[in-house]
Formats: C-alpha cells, sequence, structure tokens
C-alpha cells in the first residue's frame, strides 16, 4: 500500500532571546546542543526540555558538531576574538581550546578524531623565519585527538577561506586494488578549497604529503568552461550566413475586415511595418455609411 509520508514541527525553543547560530545531534540522537550566540544550551529534543547550559565563548558560535560517538563537543567561533573549543559533556565544562578562526570542523563517526580547517594570521604568513613551509598557503588543517590538545598530524592549504571538509566513509572492496599493503584506511578526508577544488587523502597514513588538489581546468574540458548559457546545454549553433535582398518585400492584400487577419499567419510571411500600421489604424476608424454635401 502507497504510504504518504511528511513533515511537522515538533516543537520550537528559544533561549533568553538570544540568536540560534549553531546546532548539531549527538551521535544516538538522544541530545541536542544549540548555541544561542556566545552560550551553548542542551537540550532533550523528545520533550523539548532543557538539560543544561555550557559556559560561555568569548564570540558568537558558528559551528558545533559532536565528535563521532564519544562525550566531547566541537565549538568554532569567529568574530574579534576567534576560537576553536572541545568541551566534555560528562563534565559540562570546555576541555581544551585554541584562538584560531576555524573555517570548517569535521569529525569522524567511528573514532574520538575530528579535523578542523584553521586560517593562518596574517603576520604568520609573512615571517621569513618559518622558512617555506606557509609560502603561499594560508591555512592549515588539523587532526585532533578530542582527548588532546596536541594535533596528531597538520597539513598546509591554500585557499583556505571558504574551504570546507569532510570525512568519507570507505568501502574496502571498491579500493583494495589500489592499496600496496594490503590495509585500507579507516577513512578518507575530503579537502575542498575556497575555489571548488578539491583533494582526498589518507589522514592517518604514515606518509604525509602535501595537499595537492585537483584543480578545474583538469576536471573540465576548456572548450567547455567557455561555453554557456544555451551552447552549455545544447551545443553550438551551426553556422550559417542569411543572405536577403534589401528591395524585396511581401505584398498585402486588402481586406473588408483587416483586423481579422492583419496578424495572422507567420512572422516570415507578414506584409512590412509600415504596411501594417497604416492598415490597423484604418481598421480603428469609424467609417462613414453616406457622403456629405
Amino acid at each position: 500500500m502507497l504510504q504518504s509520508s511528511g513533515w511537522t514541527c515538533h516543537a520550537v525553543g528559544s533561549y533568553k532571546k538570544k540568536a540560534i547560530t549553531a546546532a548539531a545531534f549527538s551521535a544516538d540522537g538522544s541530545i541536542l546542543a544549540v548555541a544561542a550566540e556566545t552560550v551553548i544550551t542542551l537540550w532533550d529534543p523528545d520533550k523539548n526540555v532543557l538539560l543544561a547550559v555550557i559556559g560561555e565563548t568569548l564570540t558568537s558560535i558558528v559551528t558545533l558538531s559532536f565528535v563521532g560517538k564519544s562525550e566531547f563537543l566541537v565549538a568554532a567561533s569567529w568574530g574579534s576574538k576567534p576560537q576553536l573549543s572541545v568541551w566534555n559533556m560528562s563534565k559540562l565544562s570546555v576541555s581544551w581550546s585554541y584562538m584560531l578562526r576555524v573555517e570548517a570542523v569535521a569529525c569522524a563517526a567511528d573514532s574520538s578524531s575530528f579535523v578542523a580547517l584553521a586560517l593562518l594570521p596574517e603576520s604568520s604568513r609573512c615571517q621569513e623565519s618559518i622558512g617555506t613551509t606557509f609560502q603561499g598557503k594560508d591555512g592549515v588543517i588539523l587532526l585532533f585527538n578530542a582527548t588532546d590538545p596536541v594535533p596528531v598530524a597538520t597539513w598546509s592549504a591554500r585557499k583556505a577561506k571558504g574551504g570546507a571538509l569532510a570525512f568519507l566513509q570507505v568501502n574496502s572492496s571498491s579500493i583494495e586494488d589500489n592499496i600496496s599493503d594490503g590495509k585500507p584506511p579507516q577513512a578518507l578526508l575530503a579537502y575542498m578549497n575556497g575555489d571548488h577544488e578539491y583533494v582526498l587523502f589518507d589522514p592517518y597514513g604514515e606518509e604525509i604529503h602535501e595537499l595537492n588538489v585537483i584543480p578545474q581546468k583538469d576536471l573540465v574540458d576548456p572548450e567547455e568552461r567557455r561555453q554557456f548559457g544555451y551552447a552549455f546545454i545544447y551545443g553550438e549553433l551551426p553556422e550559417f550566413e542569411l543572405k536577403r535582398n534589401p528591395m524585396s518585400w511581401v505584398p498585402s492584400v486588402p481586406s473588408e475586415k483587416p483586423w481579422e487577419i492583419i496578424f495572422s499567419g507567420s512572422s516570415h510571411n507578414l506584409p512590412p511595418l509600415t504596411k501594417l500600421c497604416s492598415a490597423f489604424l484604418e481598421s480603428l476608424l469609424e467609417k462613414r455609411t453616406a457622403v456629405v454635401e
């Protein structure tokens, strides 16, 4: 039997008339974390009951994410004092934090690991003392274990502003032919920069290489990139040369009721516009039936 489905509003909540800036469900769906500007509130989504209120950040929170099935919650805030903070749900307190401007956060589904895409400050990009590590790069990807503030791994990245991160579950059978050591990766990490160029790599691999994104020019044919509109969808129209005699014209045939047929027919068979206008205006004028002496 056909069954209809749809959405309905289950509950509406608010906290001290503050703007809601971010939200996230726990892995089992039992807790809903909602950021009310600089405050993190925890709710029972079934009963719409406020369970707890966690501390307060320096600026408004823009990203919330539970770290897999662990007890940790990651929050990122922007503004004059940006911050990346990890909160312990069992203690209802902050575990550790960094003063970083974070563009994106992604959490692994089956572990307590997460990655953060942070923008480098302008001063760090210009310093010569850091060598060529960040030359031409404006961001860094940090792999963390939620229990430890020291990153497990780091990668420098270009065009990080507006970038995004995501963990991808790996189907072992689909990639076993491409693995030399016989050990499939736990998960793949996708990084897409601000220009929508992306790269896939194993964040848990022993060898760490520089991120080389796949540019758009390698994905799209150069001829196709220059096309747009009709040509992009249907292809180029055939070229043809329109040869027309400027002295040619279509003769008009007078009628008792020109308004009935004046605009009928194909556009290329209609009389010239000068004849159409005069005939149409004459049809609107009242004709006298008697001669006035």
